[in-house]
């Protein structure tokens, strides 16, 4: 993934490159480690980024979410969005 002011901007995914079209929104969920009984208010987290994206050729759109696994990115396409 290659970013831009700690943005994504591009990735490649399936064998191909695609490009952020508009602004990828963060991701924010309550980490694991603080769910628990004792924990009432656990503060949710920054984890990866949904952005919307156009392939190279500008014929296909997707949305994908990138979420931080260790020092990689992983992306899923979030099915039924575009």
């Amino acid at each position: 993934m290659w970013t831009e002011r700690d943005r994504p901007v591009r990735l490649f995914f399936r064998e191909a490159r695609w490009s952020v079209e508009g602004e990828p929104v963060a991701i924010t969920e309550i980490p694991n480690h603080q769910y628990h009984p004792l924990i009432t208010h656990p503060t949710p987290a920054f984890m990866g980024w949904r952005c919307v994206m156009g392939s190279e050729d500008l014929t296909t759109k997707l949305v994908l979410a990138v979420r931080r696994e260790g020092t990689l990115w992983r992306a899923e396409e979030v099915p039924g969005e575009q």
